[in-house]
């Protein structure tokens, strides 16, 4: 019942933003009583708080496998492809990420979970970049790392922007372009 109440605060988030998300809206859609949602969340915090505790896990979920890969531009591009999961990377879990981090300056929870979280997934890069420095020709690994991410943070923002005609499968593509642009030494092993 709290996976189907915790999708329906992805949906409620989605369509009203976090200010217009109530628990009678979330306990409508999620098809329970208000009482559930207090039973279990509490609050309208509690339940919010929940969501983005749960978000965050489903992203380290899909990452962390990255780090298996063999070789330093294996984990690279896994780390890649982990972004634009199609499990993670959806239209309404874009609009809910986007809606906690329009939120971190005002809610300190919030923001040291997205920074835990991003130094977390930020670390993951920079040691495969700084891996792989160590067998190409890298000269900056820790702004090699930098780049990709942040390429990969607006190409989520231009998804979230434009809507379905800049979907996972074009925003993989971008990525995957940037990465040979960045590394043209291993353009032809980038796909």
């Amino acid at each position: 019942m709290q996976a189907r109440i915790l999708d329906a605060v992805v949906d409620t988030v989605a369509e009203k933003g976090i200010s217009g998300t109530t628990l009678a809206n979330v306990a409508a859609a999620a098809g329970v009583s208000q009482g559930v949602l207090v039973f279990h969340f509490k609050t309208k915090a509690g339940l919010l708080n929940e969501a983005l505790l749960r978000l965050l896990d489903e992203y380290r979920e899909a990452w962390r496998p990255a780090l298996a890969e063999p070789t330093p531009l294996g984990q690279i591009l896994a780390l890649v492809r982990a972004d634009f999961d199609p499990s993670i990377c959806t239209r309404k879990k874009l609009s809910l990420w986007f809606a906690f981090w329009g939120e971190t300056s005002a809610k300190p929870f919030y923001n040291q979970l997205a920074s835990e979280s991003e130094e977390e997934r930020f670390q993951a890069m920079k040691q495969a970049c700084e891996a792989l420095a160590k067998t190409v020709h890298v000269p900056q690994p820790v702004l090699l790392a930098q780049s990709i991410d942040a390429h990969t943070d607006g190409l989520w923002l231009q998804m979230h922007l434009q809507g379905p005609e800049f979907g996972v499968r074009e925003g993989l593509e971008a990525a995957l372009v940037h990465l040979r642009l960045l590394l043209p030494d291993l353009a032809n092993s980038i796909s």
